[in-house]
């Protein structure tokens, strides 16, 4: 389907049985066999009401990029970079917090403030977006700057993400073709000829850089 033709909404039809893969991780985090990773209660806490505002089918296409990186603990305690949230747990916070403003740019990281009860799903396919964007970085051991990113006049993702995403986007295609052709477009390094995805990609663009700048929670 050209960009030009994607909608904005409808696309998202509730899951008949739904997989609970990212529930589990969520879980396993809290007070399961990830627990030993010692990420703080707060994150555990905004990442599940994160999960409880994006579709089954997005639930999964997230719990299935994680784990078929094959360096979910890297992403649960890494930094995520010099220039902010250089503390360990780094990028998860930076993650959750991109996602959150994805969903609401006038949001409070780390206020327990909550999020909208409704949201659109474009909204939620752009939180995913922003959520994984720099998920990359669990392949590379060295800590980055990402300021020099924000210069750029296309903000680009770490790390190619449509290696990162693969097998996971390939599952999505599979359950829901126009959310897969969205989150192709928000992951392309390139603008797109269609207002409306270049709308979605600014969006999911914006939230990530607000996100780089907002102070860590966890001090």
């Amino acid at each position: 389907m050209p960009a030009a033709l994607l909608p904005v909404s409808g696309f998202i039809t509730p899951a008949k049985n739904e997989d609970a893969a990212l529930h589990e991780i969520i879980v396993r985090i809290n007070a399961g066999s990830l627990s030993y990773l010692g990420v703080p209660y707060s994150l555990v806490y905004r990442w599940a009401c994160l999960s409880r505002r994006w579709a089954p089918q997005l639930r999964t296409f997230i719990a299935q990029v994680l784990h078929q990186t094959g360096n979910l603990d890297h992403f649960l305690v890494q930094p995520a970079a010099i220039d902010h949230h250089h503390r360990r747990h780094g990028l998860l916070e930076a993650s959750i917090t991109a996602a959150e403003y994805a969903m609401n740019a006038e949001h409070q990281p780390g206020s327990y403030q909550p999020l909208p009860a409704h949201v659109d799903e474009l909204q939620q396919v752009c939180s995913a977006a922003a959520f994984l964007f720099d998920v990359g970085k669990v392949f590379d051991p060295l800590l980055a700057d990402d300021t020099r990113r924000c210069t750029q006049a296309t903000l680009t993702p770490y790390a190619d993400l449509a290696r990162c995403w693969r097998t996971a986007w390939r599952a999505l295609h599979g359950r829901n073709a126009i959310a897969a052709a969205w989150l192709f477009h928000l992951a392309r390094s390139t603008p797109s000829a269609a207002s409306t995805v270049n709308a979605a990609r600014s969006l999911t663009h914006n939230a990530v850089k607000v996100a780089w700048c907002t102070p860590s929670a966890l001090g």
